[in-house]
């Protein structure tokens, strides 16, 4: 009798926890938007997607680009490519100003909802995502990726100088003025590393770029070159993959850094 009791007691116990759970749970179900941006390694986010979600009325005046945003007591008024916030009666100044997008659409920085409705924010760098959590409401932002005009690409001769450049790299023991060589093709912490490490890790020479660079913002990118290293004792061909992170500084392309990678293709008949 007293085992069925506690057994009793346990599964309404149980159930009682599942029961809070799945309340709790429910309550925190994250809405997910993929509309942000990074724009100079700033997080922005859509001012009237997050508002709403966050149970906020917003009203736009086209006349004079003014925003207000209405939650409970709370009023805060902004104006497009302005840094002045109205927040009740305090003002509020962002570090960048409200802007308009060609589709329409409001940009603040990501700050902007801590600053003024008093949410928790979090960046997530590794996602390119940002947390906002109000009250019981929580809104995840992946970064929309906007790729470089064709104009803003890196050209193909541009690609193989520092490609070639990489080359040079893999030993600098008798080279001087090394920093000064470098410095219109690769970053700052790209060449301390080459000094640091005497060189590249791997002393591969790669040859002819085939394919244009890919490109992960208007700011990033990178671009890859194999070649074929030999075979191994179970007679599959060995390549040596070279991966180049590219970045964009005052308009100039350069190489942040290096990934290599070696890889076996099995070779049929052998």
């Amino acid at each position: 009798m007293l085992k069925k009791m506690i057994l009793s007691i346990l599964a309404s116990a149980l159930l009682a926890i599942s029961a809070i759970s799945t309340s709790s749970f429910a309550s925190f179900a994250a809405v997910k938007l993929d509309n942000g941006k990074l724009q100079n390694n700033r997080v922005l986010i859509p001012l009237r997607d997050v508002s709403q979600h966050l149970g906020a009325r917003v009203e736009w005046e086209s006349q004079d680009q003014l925003i207000t945003i209405i939650k409970d007591d709370t009023t805060i008024q902004l104006r497009v490519n302005s840094n002045q916030v109205q927040v009740n009666e305090a003002e509020v100044m962002l570090d960048v100003p409200a802007q308009l997008d060609h589709g329409g659409t409001t940009y603040v920085p990501l700050r902007f909802v801590s600053q003024t409705l008093g949410a928790d924010v979090n960046w997530d760098q590794k996602l390119k995502q940002a947390a906002i959590a109000l009250e019981d409401k929580e809104i995840v932002i992946s970064m929309k990726v906007e790729p470089p005009s064709a104009a803003q690409k890196a050209t193909m001769i541009r690609l193989q100088q520092l490609a070639d450049k990489l080359n040079e790299a893999n030993d600098i023991s008798t080279m001087k003025q090394v920093r000064e060589y470098f410095q219109p093709y690769f970053t700052d912490k790209f060449i301390n590393l080459i000094i640091k490490d005497k060189g590249l890790q791997n002393k591969y020479e790669f040859k002819d770029l085939t394919s244009p660079a890919f490109y992960t913002s208007m700011t990033t990118g990178r671009f890859s070159q194999a070649i074929d290293i030999g075979r191994n004792e179970h007679g599959n061909l060995v390549t040596m993959t070279r991966q180049a992170q590219l970045v964009n500084i005052d308009g100039l392309w350069k190489i942040d850094s290096v990934v290599f990678k070696k890889d076996e293709i099995p070779v049929s008949g052998v």
